[in-house]
Order: structure tokens, then C-alpha cells, then sequence
């Protein structure tokens, strides 16, 4: 945990800081909230909220003549940013009333802490308390009925912490869960992704679930989401262990959405359901590329896979076959897997050479040719390019059959 001292440092060498403090040095200017948060536990945070007692138009102005940015005014809050180039934010809120009452209206005893060069630290709720003792705590039980969102980052903050929820406040979770139902989807969504790329999510999704909330975000039964999350716990706390490095280090990248890989394979996990005429999500909205890959991962993640046999799998399930062999636990397949990308890209032959092969065919029946012949290959009943001739050149005949087998393949041939 941070000293004082240290944190003042801290906090007054960085520029923009120090330059903010400057410019509002007549003005009650107090930073709150995550950064100083952060900034106690030792981790570093990009975003900072200040409040400012009095107007805050002309102090932005001011700092942003100075340090350039752009102005953003929110119509809810009434809170205005200032967004830098580089990616860093700035928000102001003004203080018409006394600090304490502001900062009671903050979710968390640890995100009501503030800071000024003239006051230091003013900790009105033991939120420093908390931190040091990893517990999640609310200030106010009405705040959860403004911000139901607060619920979900209850839980999200715990896994953060590798802590826990106060008692009284997962009381009043499970009193007020159904109001998640008042928050837009894309919040909810957010949030929940942040709290599965944690790398304990599984410990909170549970209580989650026993508490009530989790069965007003999804359609799935409470048995069913038991199973699911014993899943994502079997992942988290077995297979990720037994990864190797450059995989661990993968599962940390950004997907969609703020979404970690880590988080895209968990949700997968956690929204299976094997009762296919209900709706699974609720009030989640995810990207495309985050509904297709977790589309084709609960398409094929029951499906057993073989070496040397597993060509179909992998063709249909495209970029979510590595999914499979993570969720699966058989990396001992990886090798296999490599071997079908080597053949699918290259292989013996050509897609050229295998469409002049079968100069007969038409229309569906090349595709048809084109995978067949690859998955001869892969499965070594084709090992090189006279027996794939034969090969290409016997399917074709087949193919273009007039019989049960050209009805079959739903392919168009050329007349002889």
C-alpha cells in the first residue's frame, strides 16, 4: 500500500496534474474516485475525475489552452471531459453542495476517496480500510437503486481485489437483483466482459448467481448456469495452468468490445445451454466478430476430436478451432491442427490443379472436389500428386453421376 507522502509525489509529478492543480489553485480542486484508488493500491490509472466547487467551463478552457484536448459535454451528470490525443481523459464535475455529500453518492467506499495539494488524502467512508482489508462495501443503499450497473461491478471489483463483497451489501444485492433490468444492454454487457477477463471470474460469477443477479442477465436455468461456471472454474484453475507461456500471454488480448480472449472463451462457457429452443442472452449485445466466433465454439465444443480425423471440425469451425483445443484441453492436438492449416493452404495440390483435374465439374461439385481431396490428404489416403489425380479424377466421376450420388452432392455437371 502507498504512503502519503509517496502518493502526493506521485500525483503532483505528473504534468498534467500538476498543471490542472496550478490552473484551479483558486478554486476547490479535489482528484476522486478510480485514480486514486489505483494510485493506493500501487497500480497506475490513465483516466482521472476531478471535482471542482464553483464553474468549470472556464477552468477547462483554460487547462485546455494549455495542454490541448477536446471538450466533450455530457448531458447526463453534468459532466465535461477533456480527451487528449494520446488516449487519456480528464472528467470535471462541479460542487454546488459539501464534499461528503458528493462523494456519498459514489458506488464504493473505495471510489468516494479524494485528494487536494492543500487537504491530502480525506477518506470520509474508510474507503483506504477497505482496500487494505479487499472488501467491497456500499456507501448508501440508494445508490444501487440509481445505478442498478453497481450491482454487476460489486462483483467485478471483488474478483479485481481477489476479495469480497460486504455482507450487507450482498444483501442488498439479492434484495434489489431485478433492477438490473433498468440498465441499457451495452452496460451491462461492458461490465460483465471486464469482470470475465479477470482471472478468478468464475469464484464471482457464483456468487453472483446465488445472489440472484446472474438469472436476471441470461435465460438459462440456475442448474445450468451451475454447470457453466464449474466449467470456466475448471478452466481458470486447470487448463490455464498446464498452457504454455505464448499461450497465456495470448488469452490476454483484446477481441472485441474490451473483451480479452481469456473473456471470449469464458463467455462461450458460460452462455452454453443445451436446451436450444430457449434464448440464452438477455440483455448483452455483443459485436459480430465476438457472436460469430462464440457461434462457432458452442457449435462444435461438444463435438469429439480425434487426430487424424478431426479435418471437418476444423474446417467448419475456421479461426474458433484453437477455441475448441483450449476449452478442450488438447493442446496434444495443436500439432494436427497445423498439419490441416499446411494442407488447407498448400496441400499437394493446388486448388488449380484440382479444378483441371476435374475439368467435368461445375457449380457446387468443385468445392466439393477441392475439400474431399484435402481431407484425403490430411487422413493419408492421399500421399501424393499421382494418387490425388486418381483420386480427383475417380470423385469426379462420382460426382457427376446422374444417380443418387450427383443428387447427393447438389452439384451442376458438364455434359459429355
Amino acid at each position: 500500500m502507498i504512503s502519503e507522502t509517496k502518493l502526493k509525489k506521485i500525483i503532483l509529478s505528473d504534468r498534467y496534474n500538476s498543471i490542472i492543480f496550478k490552473k484551479g489553485r483558486r478554486r476547490n480542486v479535489y482528484l476522486v474516485g478510480g485514480y486514486i484508488r489505483d494510485l493506493i493500491r500501487d497500480y497506475h490509472s490513465p483516466d482521472r475525475d476531478y471535482i471542482v466547487r464553483g464553474e468549470i467551463e472556464p477552468l477547462i478552457e483554460e487547462i485546455k489552452d494549455r495542454i490541448g484536448g477536446t471538450i466533450i459535454r455530457f448531458k447526463k451528470g453534468g459532466t465535461t471531459r477533456l480527451a487528449m490525443k494520446n488516449g487519456l481523459t480528464f472528467d470535471f464535475s462541479g460542487l454546488t453542495g459539501i464534499l461528503k455529500e458528493d462523494l456519498s453518492r459514489r458506488d464504493f467506499t473505495f471510489n468516494a476517496i479524494a485528494w487536494s495539494p492543500h487537504e491530502g488524502i480525506i477518506d470520509l467512508f474508510h474507503g483506504i480500510d477497505d482496500i487494505q482489508k479487499k472488501i467491497v462495501r456500499t456507501i448508501r443503499n440508494e445508490n444501487f437503486i440509481h445505478d442498478p450497473l453497481r450491482m454487476i461491478r460489486a462483483y467485478r471489483f471483488a474478483a479485481e481485489f481477489e476479495g469480497y463483497i460486504e455482507k450487507g451489501t450482498r444483501q442488498l444485492i439479492k434484495l434489489l437483483n431485478n433492477n438490473i433490468k433498468k440498465t441499457a444492454s451495452e452496460r451491462i454487457t461492458l461490465e460483465l466482459f471486464q469482470l470475465l477477463n479477470l482471472n478468478q471470474s468464475s469464484r464471482y460469477l457464483k456468487m453472483a448467481l446465488h445472489d440472484g443477479l446472474m438469472g436476471n442477465i441470461l435465460f438459462i436455468t440456475s442448474e445450468q448456469l451451475e454447470r457453466n461456471i464449474k466449467q470456466i472454474s475448471l478452466f481458470e484453475n486447470n487448463t490455464f495452468n498446464k498452457l504454455p507461456r505464448i499461450f497465456k500471454v495470448k488469452l490476454k488480448e483484446i477481441i472485441s468490445q474490451n473483451l480479452t480472449y481469456k473473456g471470449l472463451l469464458c463467455l462461450a462457457l458460460l452462455i452454453k445451454n443445451h436446451s436450444k429452443e430457449e434464448q440464452v442472452c438477455y440483455r448483452l449485445k455483443f459485436s459480430n466478430r465476438i457472436e460469430r466466433r462464440v457461434n462457432l465454439i458452442l457449435r462444435f465444443i461438444d463435438e469429439r476430436i480425434i487426430k487424424g480425423k478431426a479435418f471437418d471440425i476444423y474446417l467448419k469451425a475456421e479461426d474458433a478451432s484453437m477455441d475448441l483445443l483450449i476449452l478442450k484441453n488438447r493442446l496434444d492436438c495443436l500439432s494436427d491442427y497445423k498439419r490441416f492449416l499446411k494442407i488447407w493452404n498448400e496441400g499437394i495440390m493446388s486448388s488449380k490443379e484440382i479444378i483441371r483435374y476435374a475439368d467435368k465439374v461445375t457449380g457446387k461439385g468443385i468445392g466439393i472436389i477441392i475439400n474431399e481431396t484435402k481431407k484425403a490428404h490430411y487422413e493419408g489416403r492421399v500421399r501424393n500428386k499421382i494418387s490425388a489425380k486418381q483420386f480427383i479424377k475417380q470423385l469426379a466421376g462420382t460426382v457427376c453421376n446422374k444417380g443418387a450420388a450427383a443428387k447427393d452432392f447438389s452439384v451442376s455437371c458438364a455434359s459429355d
